[in-house]
């Protein structure tokens, strides 16, 4: 398994709703609005709804304003929660509730320092925290102490699940008081990387995120690099991404090396189904 998926198990954990968590008190939804702005923007007009900002507006990455995310304050139990509570589960965003002396500015803050990161190869990086595979996979391999001090502003934070429920991350209780500047390590940019194939991998196979076997992922890489990626191919392969062997046959290699178009490839690698 690989690193950050067995830190996803033991750092939260499956709820299939979260009304039992939540209170009478306010809550905020992260949106990533321009993937759907349709869907979003009736969000705004619903009971429940107290106040909404954009999340790059005055910062850095005010020039792509159209396509920030949005962080919504909103009554727990209302209209609004439970449209909200939707649009998650289509993999819109993801919720969380602050602790009791937080605002929406401080929340925006707080999101806001993860956005763009310092990556191990000298350069930065562009987080999309929004999407919620992005958000568990970050959260699943984050360094502990950045783990805890970034999750102490929430009582917690929730994210969906493609099997419809909810992991549900709690901070622990020692909480730095501070933080240095926060960067992306080998092992948070590999879990970055994966995120999508392992959703992905996660829905098809109906298996929690945490059950996806390393082997899994690297065979899908090694796919996905052969220059097979539409989904319907990938999902004719899927006995074959997901078989015991650790590694692809000498024979499935060869085909996958082949200078044939991609639908050719998924035709003879269905033969080994």
């Amino acid at each position: 398994m690989s690193g950050w998926l067995n830190q996803l198990a033991e750092r939260s954990k499956a709820v299939d709703s979260l009304s039992a968590l939540t209170t009478d008190k306010r809550g905020f939804v992260v949106l990533d609005q321009r993937r759907s702005p349709e869907q979003c923007r009736p969000l705004l007009g619903l009971s429940g709804k107290q106040d909404f900002l954009t999340l790059f507006a005055g910062t850095s990455l005010s020039p792509l304003i159209e396509a920030s995310p949005w962080l919504v304050e909103i009554d727990q139990g209302s209209e609004a929660w439970h449209y909200a509570e939707a649009l998650c589960q289509k993999r819109l965003g993801w919720m969380c509730l602050p602790s009791s002396d937080q605002t929406l500015q401080s929340i925006a803050n707080h999101l806001r320092t993860l956005f763009v990161l310092d990556d191990p190869h000298g350069g930065k990086s562009l987080i999309n925290l929004q999407q919620p595979a992005v958000c568990m996979a970050l959260l699943a391999s984050v360094p502990f102490n950045a783990y805890s001090y970034w999750l102490s502003l929430f009582q917690l934070v929730a994210t969906p699940t493609p099997q419809g429920q909810w992991l549900v991350w709690q901070p622990h209780a020692a909480t730095p008081a501070v933080l240095d500047e926060w960067q992306l390590t080998t092992e948070m940019e590999a879990a970055l990387k994966e995120s999508q194939q392992a959703w992905w991998l996660s829905h098809m196979t109906n298996s929690p995120v945490s059950d996806v076997q390393a082997s899994w992922l690297i065979k899908m890489k090694i796919v996905m690099e052969s220059g097979i990626t539409r989904s319907d191919h990938l999902k004719r392969l899927l006995p074959v991404i997901t078989g015991e062997r650790e590694a692809f046959s000498p024979q499935i290699k060869d085909v996958l090396n082949k200078s044939i178009p991609s639908r050719q490839k998924v035709q003879q690698l269905e033969h080994f189904v």
